[in-house]
């Protein structure tokens, strides 16, 4: 019996139940520390009675605003329930709604069992392929040996991969289909949860697609933007580890934007948050701040395997301490790095890198050395991290990686510009 939809009254409802948890809760504590503040100066005068009434006064309107959104979240998720309110995954813009929101909170949604939950899957012009033979038999009819599984990243879907499509005429994607011998197989996962899961969830698609692939699968290359080259890398690690196979048919592993040794923005967040402890006035913001989910809390570490991160305060370290990850002997890394400046020493370029991640991050540079020993890299000047998901230059890479009969010694190369 298939799910029922989500719609557009489910989402209303999620917006009220954060609105009443996250901004009124923020705003009446914030209120209370600087009453506080200010009433410390007038116990001496007038004890603690005005203190008193205004503490009643201001828990009882805090108190009716919040009541009121939590009945308005019932009654809408109510109509919901009875079918009032639009799917929202019918229109682009709402599958889009829904993949932001699960890289927000995608952790949350899933331990509560929300039907806005997103669930790794196959997709194919907005919908779910379930991995089975007839149903990728029916939705890959053109199959070749070769699937090129496409990996998005944080807060994206799959039909990120047409960002800008108007403007350049064409995708990854549809590149790979006409000059390749390589089957774009688009996917689609929850973001907001950890990496090393997500990993384990790519794991056991791909063996069901390699399973019951319409023909035999004999190459397989994985490609991902920004979170989802960590979670390819997890992929394989996993499948490495449980003693899988298919890992064996990867001979390419393409990560564009994708931060190996963390991600800067995800760090000034986590700054942010702890500055911001200082003060009773501002600590509200920081608990905004840190209510984060445990996808983007991977993301300032680069983790990807579960022993890295079980056990431990991620809002409290950096992540300097990551488990080597064996690189697959077969298969060649290219890692694309992009930066904002039309240079690595332009002063953007080195300060914001791309925007999100930094040049020595995109290349797998850590403290230490690289993080994956062997990646080859490519550079790409004045561009943003975004741009990293339909650009022509890099698409004129992707199809000469995947068209190459033989492969040379691994190596770590100057960058070549675009």
């Amino acid at each position: 019996m298939p799910a029922e939809p989500v719609r557009t009254t489910d989402v209303a409802a999620l917006a009220l139940d954060y609105g009443d948890r996250l901004i009124v809760g923020t705003a009446r504590e914030m209120h209370r520390a600087a009453s506080a503040r200010v009433f410390k100066a007038t116990r001496v005068v007038g004890g603690r009675v005005p203190e008193s009434l205004h503490d009643a006064v201001v828990t009882s309107v805090y108190g009716a605003i919040s009541g009121a959104l939590r009945v308005s979240s019932g009654s809408v998720r109510a109509l919901a329930a009875r079918g009032v309110g639009r799917p929202i995954e019918t229109s682009r813009r709402g599958r889009l709604v829904v993949a932001a929101v699960n890289g927000l909170i995608g952790d949350e949604l899933r331990a509560l069992g929300d039907p806005q939950a997103i669930t790794m899957a196959v997709r194919l012009e907005g919908d779910d392929v379930p991995a089975a033979s007839w149903q990728l038999g029916e939705a890959f009819r053109d199959a070749t040996s070769h699937p090129v599984i496409f990996v998005h990243g944080l807060c994206e879907n799959d039909e990120s991969w047409s960002n800008g499509a108007a403007a350049h005429g064409t995708t990854y994607p549809d590149r790979i289909a006409a000059e390749t011998d390589g089957t774009p197989v688009l996917i689609r996962y929850n973001t907001g949860l950890h990496i090393s899961e997500n990993g384990q969830h790519l794991d056991a698609l791909v063996q069901q697609i390699v399973a019951h692939w319409p023909v035999p699968v004999t190459r397989i290359t994985l490609v991902g933007h920004s979170m989802g080259g960590l979670v390819a890398r997890a992929a394989t690690n996993h499948a490495t580890a449980s003693g899988q196979t298919w890992q064996h048919l990867v001979r390419d592993v393409v990560c564009l934007g994708t931060p190996h040794a963390g991600a800067n923005l995800e760090k000034v967040a986590h700054l942010g948050s702890r500055l911001l402890t200082f003060w009773p006035e501002s600590t509200p913001f920081s608990t905004l701040l840190e209510h984060r989910s445990a996808g983007i809390v991977d993301l300032r570490h680069g983790y990807i395997t579960r022993d890295e991160w079980e056990g431990q305060d991620l809002t409290g370290q950096w992540g300097l301490d990551r488990i080597a990850a064996a690189p697959l002997p077969h298969a060649e890394y290219h890692f694309v790095a992009a930066t904002l400046g039309a240079s690595q020493g332009h002063p953007l370029s080195s300060v914001l890198g791309d925007l999100l991640v930094h040049f020595s991050s995109a290349t797998g540079v850590g403290r230490t050395g690289p993080i994956v020993e062997g990646a080859r890299f490519e550079y790409l000047p004045s561009a943003h991290h975004f741009a990293l998901l339909n650009h022509p230059q890099v698409g004129d890479w992707l199809v000469e990686w995947l068209n190459a009969r033989t492969r040379s010694p691994r190596a770590l190369p100057a960058p070549r510009q675009a």
